[in-house]
């Protein structure tokens, strides 16, 4: 009697967190018109963001408009889970191996700001720790029907583009510029759901 009701128990809660977690990804859903759902070269460029740092991607910000701005952390792992969101996009022989793949609006700007640090714990002693937040923001124009990765190279973020050349992926770095933050800038932030723009 006691191991039906156990199973019977342990069954409804599966049910409801199964219902809870749908509701959460469709709710996390981006709605944004610079990330869309199909890739069109004339219109659309690809972007990889490899794992590793913390990654916040901003589209369409600009200081003299800033009023339609679209943000989201781009790469993290506890959310996303270590598994690649694949949209096709060429590889180049390179040793990160967990990244996610994004179609993006091309000709506007995209802000990326890759940073780590700034946690803290207890150590064996029992005082807490601390380390400086580290990383910098670039600025660039993707253009259209062309694809991209980014990724963290200490101190810098590094933007290049891939380019195949006799079947082999090579990559070419890209023009950027230090990010300069906006004054009063309020940007729409969504998370992704796990799938990505999927």
């Amino acid at each position: 009697m006691k191991d039906r009701k156990l199973k019977r128990i342990q069954g409804v809660k599966a049910k409801i967190a199964m219902v809870g977690l749908a509701v959460l990804a469709s709710g996390c859903a981006p709605k944004s018109p610079y990330l869309p759902k199909e890739y069109n070269p004339a219109v659309s460029a690809r972007l990889r963001i490899y794992f590793g740092t913390s990654t916040t991607v901003t589209l369409n910000r600009t200081c003299l408009d800033d009023s339609n701005p679209y943000s989201f952390n781009a790469n993290d792992p506890l959310v996303r889970g270590i598994n690649n969101t694949v949209i096709g996009m060429p590889m180049p022989d390179i040793d990160e191996k967990y990244y996610s793949e994004y179609v993006v609006m091309a000709g506007i700007p995209i802000d990326i700001y890759s940073y780590g640090g700034g946690w803290s714990h207890p150590n064996a002693i029992g005082v807490s720790m601390h380390s400086r937040v580290f990383g910098n923001a670039i600025t660039a124009v993707l253009e259209a029907g062309k694809d991209y990765e980014t990724l963290y190279r200490h101190p810098n973020t590094v933007l290049r583009e891939l380019v195949v050349v006799d079947g082999v992926v090579r990559t070419k770095p890209v023009a950027v510029k230090k990010y300069k933050g906006c004054k009063n800038a309020k940007v729409k932030r969504t998370p992704l759901p796990i799938g990505g723009n999927s």
